[in-house]
Formats: structure tokens, C-alpha cells, sequence
């Protein structure tokens, strides 16, 4: 049975990359010998555009992580940015895994060490009444009552508690930071040591002013030996976030910089891979299996070629290819098996739909013609590349007659006769042009005309279905 939508990704305890299609446990194994060789304090961004499968990266990597007894830590900002403090929240993530990151090492300490630092973290989140709130209570004040000396006076409490302020917090943040190097110390095995890995996901979804508290709370707070922050990010997005709150005339990377110590920029993947993935996964062989007769047995090859090249092309993420493949599912899901379903054109559509609303829409809505639809296909870096394949090539002749009537399309024909007969023209122009004639004749004869209508109710029907 075909699978209407994609689900998560199993992520098997014992081999954590068994379902990984997109082949990055190189990358994993790559940052595990990195964070391994990691003596002080360190901050990793692991960076990919949103939709492009970091999540489960880090996921499979944590896994990957914990099978070979290094202490790791999973935390989703974006899920807790509902919290008031990130300093909080980084420690109750400690605490809640805490029996899990100790298993190599002394559990009790590592909750006496825990318990230290909570206390000291109680002192550092204590706030105590600001100078302003301080100063505008005076001035609430009878000042005809108060004289210029108790003024004075009032001032040198006010220095002298935000000094004292100022001495009480340093020597907790020394506290802190001495609790949790303790807290590291305990967790491992002694002779084969290994640091505390703790991972931040999805920080770049997360309100600006709780992102940037995460990396500040991260950096300094945490900055002890043995404890390695790995950052799950989107940088260019959590850069705009920051932007947000601090101006566009901010140096992000700068500002980022001061936070992070290394990038690793994780792979896209190879072209096509995913989608074959995708195809496996929705069970589309079975459907396409079932079309034995000759005009059909080749549009799963067909669809699968076209969303390869156009994925490709649009440079879809991840999650817009899985999106997609679930409206190809439900096309399919509602076509019987001895319909034609014009894969090379429905899938050209689907993206369009996904990726370029706006020339979608303008086709749906009749703002632009079939013509100005290739214009502005083949106006795209490397979209030329593509319509001179075989594939392409029908496309191409979908294109221009998705909107006509059956034996309509005399104009259409000419001017591709006119290159089939030019005396200047290159042979293979000449041969893409009878090719192009062949097609759009075979389309007509076999009921194709006017299928860009029914296409299209086939795209929205299924965009209907969309969770």
C-alpha cells in the first residue's frame, strides 16, 4: 500500500544511520573525532539552510554519541523559547539527563556537583531592584523634604550596592562555572575521558531575544573545560533574527563570532538521492508497476527523472521535496491505473506550485500564456540544460499546448516546422523540433489537449489534503 504522507525518521538505537539516505555519517564521524580531541570550552554551529535535515542529523549523531559512552545532551530551543530565562532552562536540561550522562562515571557526584551549581544559579537569576526603579522612587518622594546631603547619601547606596552587586555575581559566576567543570570531571570514566556534548537545536526558530540569551547564556556561563556546545542553525536566518533586535546596520558575523568558535557546513545531498528516498518511501513503484500498457510503463522513470532535474533546479530543501512527493501521492492516489497521468508536466506543475507560486498562479489564472511560461522556465540558470534532454524535450511540447483546444494549435506547429525546414539552422535544433511536432500530434490524437486542466484540479484537490 502507498504511503500518503512521510513520516519521521526511525532512528535505530543500535545503528543510529541505518535509515540514513542521505549519506552523512561521514560528517558524523567526522565531529565525533573532533569533539573528542576537544580539551577547553568549545562552540560548534552546525549549519544548514531550514528544511535540509539537521534535525535528524543531530538526532542520528546523538544517538551515534551515546553508543560509544560519550555524555550527550539533546535540547530543542525552539520547543522551551516559551521560557522567561535560558539560564534556566540549561540547567534543568542537565539536571533532567543527568542519570543518563553519568553512566561512565560517579552519579552521586555528578548530582552533588548539580546541586551546587543550581544553588549558585538561584543567586546569579536573582534580580534585585534596578537603579532606575530605585531613583524614580525619590523622586516620588516630598523632595522639599529631603535635603541635598540625604540625596548625596542616597547615591553612595546606590553605588555601593551595585558595586557590591557587581563583586556577589562575579564570584557566583566563578562558583557556577567551578560546580559544573566538577559536574564534567564526574560523568566520565577516568581513564577515558570524554566531554559533555550538548546539543541546541532548532535555534534559529526560535524569538530573537531568547536565541541570542541562549548563545550568551552557552558561552559564558558554560565556558569550562570538557563541555562542547553544538549549535543546530541556520545561520543566515538566526543572523537575520539578531538584525531584529539589535538593527540591520549589525555585523552579524562579527557579532555571531563572539559566540561560536567553529562552523561545519553540512553537505546537501547528492543530486537525486533524497528523492529517491522519497519515491521508496510513498511505495510508488507499485503503483507504477501496475501500468503495463506501453504508453505508460515508463512514468515512474518519468516523474522521478523530472523531479530530480527540477528539485535540483529550484533548489528545493528537504522538507519542500517531501512536499511534493505528497502531492504526487495523492495524484496518484486518485488516478486508476489505466489513466495517463502526464508525469513530466504534473510534476513540472507540482513545482511550480511548491517553489515559483507566483508563476503557478499566473498560469492557473490565465495572466500568462504558455509561452511566456517557457520564456520565463528557460530565462533560469540551467533550465536549458534541461529542455534539451529527451524529457525536456517533452516538456518543453506540454508547455506550449497545455492550453489548447484539440487540432487547435496550427500556430503552435509553425513555428516549429519553421525550424524543422530552416536551410541555417543546426541539426539538432532541427531534430528537437520534429521531435517536439511528434509529440504534441501524439498528444492530440491521444486526448492530451486540454490536460493542463486536469492537471491542475489534480494538484489542488491534493493540496486540499495538505496537513
Amino acid at each position: 500500500m502507498m504511503q500518503l504522507k512521510s513520516r519521521e525518521v526511525e532512528i535505530v538505537e543500535d545503528d543510529p544511520f541505518h535509515n540514513d539516505v542521505l549519506n552523512r555519517k561521514d560528517s558524523a564521524e567526522a565531529l565525533t573525532e573532533f569533539v573528542l580531541s576537544a580539551d577547553d570550552s568549545v562552540v560548534i554551529c552546525i549549519d544548514a539552510p531550514w528544511g535540509q535535515g539537521k534535525t535528524t542529523f543531530l538526532r542520528m549523531w546523538e544517538q551515534e554519541l551515546k553508543n560509544k559512552n560519550v555524555p550527550t545532551i539533546y535540547f530543542n530551543a525552539w520547543e522551551n523559547d516559551f521560557s522567561d530565562d535560558a539560564l534556566v532552562c540549561l540547567i534543568g536540561e542537565v539536571a533532567a539527563s543527568i542519570a543518563q550522562i553519568s553512566k561512565s562515571g560517579d552519579e552521586s557526584k555528578a548530582r552533588e556537583y548539580l546541586a551546587q551549581a543550581k544553588d549558585v544559579g538561584v543567586t546569579l537569576l536573582k534580580r534585585s531592584i534596578p537603579v532606575a526603579a530605585k531613583i524614580a522612587t525619590a523622586g516620588a518622594l516630598d523632595l522639599d523634604k529631603i535635603t541635598e546631603q540625604a540625596l548625596a547619601g542616597f547615591a553612595e547606596t546606590l553605588a555601593k550596592e551595585e558595586l557590591e552587586k557587581y563583586e556577589k555575581a562575579k564570584g557566583s559566576l566563578k562558583a557556577f562555572r567551578k560546580a559544573l567543570a566538577g559536574l564534567t570531571n564526574s560523568i566520565t570514566d577516568a581513564e577515558n575521558p570524554r566531554p559533555l556534548i550538548f546539543i541546541i537545536d532548532e535555534l534559529d526558530r526560535c524569538r530573537p531575544n531568547f536565541s541570542v540569551e541562549i548563545l550568551e547564556k552557552a558561552k559564558h556561563f558554560f565556558s569550562v573545560p570538557n563541555i562542547v556546545f553544538v549549535l543546530g542553525a541556520d545561520k543566515k536566518q538566526l543572523g537575520s533574527s539578531i538584525k531584529a533586535l539589535y538593527g540591520e546596520g549589525l555585523n552579524v558575523n562579527g557579532y555571531l563570532r563572539r559566540f561560536m568558535d567553529f562552523d561545519y557546513i553540512l553537505p546537501s545531498p547528492d543530486k537525486g538521492l533524497f528523492v529517491k528516498a522519497l519515491f521508496r518511501k510513498h511505495s510508488f513503484d507499485e503503483y507504477f508497476k501496475k501500468k503495463a500498457e506501453s504508453g505508460l510503463r515508463f512514468e515512474g522513470e518519468q516523474a522521478l527523472s523530472m523531479f530530480s532535474e527540477l528539485f535540483e533546479l529550484y533548489k528545493l530543501t528537504l522538507r519542500e521535496q517531501e512536499h511534493c512527493c505528497s502531492i504526487l501521492s495523492i495524484s496518484i492516489r486518485t488516478t486508476p491505473h489505466d489513466y495517463k497521468l502526464f508525469p513530466i508536466f504534473l510534476c513540472f506543475l507540482i513545482v511550480l506550485k511548491v517553489k515559483d507560486v507566483d508563476l503557478y498562479g499566473g498560469l492557473v489564472n490565465e495572466e500568462l500564456s504558455p509561452a511566456e511560461l517557457l520564456s520565463r522556465f528557460k530565462a533560469m540558470p540551467g533550465a536549458k540544460e534541461i529542455l534539451v534532454t529527451d524529457y525536456g524535450t517533452a516538456l518543453e511540447a506540454y508547455i506550449v499546448i497545455c492550453k489548447s483546444y484539440r487540432h487547435s494549435h496550427d500556430d503552435i506547429d509553425n513555428q516549429y516546422q519553421e525550424i524543422s525546414e530552416s536551410e541555417t539552422a543546426r541539426e539538432e535544433d532541427k531534430h528537437r523540433a520534429n521531435s517536439i511536432l511528434k509529440i504534441i500530434n501524439d498528444f492530440d490524437r491521444n486526448g492530451g489537449v486540454g490536460a493542463l486542466g486536469y492537471l491542475l484540479k489534480k494538484i489542488e484537490v491534493a493540496s486540499r489534503f495538505e496537513a
